[in-house]
């Protein structure tokens, strides 16, 4: 990702409520659905578009354990992010 493009700050625990179009290669989900994660973190992409997400379904009964493996890892719209954070600028 280019260092000029800022990834929105947005803390764990956030509920995401994401549209079909706002998201892309979910891991476990089924295309162009609606999708609703409980973020633990956001990683760096490729692109000036995207961002991947990981996180949580809300009935998750072990979201806030160190061991326990993200339910859900989906790269996901900066632009959609930003409704949910202000931004900041990747090292």
């Amino acid at each position: 990702m280019s260092a000029t493009v800022p990834i929105p700050e947005v803390g764990p625990g956030v509920l995401l409520t994401l549209d079909g179009d706002d998201w892309s290669e979910g891991r476990g989900l089924v295309p162009g659905s609606r999708v609703e994660v409980v973020l633990s973190g956001l990683h760096p992409d490729d692109s000036d578009e995207w961002v991947w997400v990981a996180g949580h379904r809300p009935g998750c009964a072990y979201p806030h354990v160190d061991e326990h493996v993200p339910c859900l890892e989906l790269r996901v719209r900066l632009a959609v992010l930003r409704r949910y954070g202000s931004a900041r600028h990747e090292p």
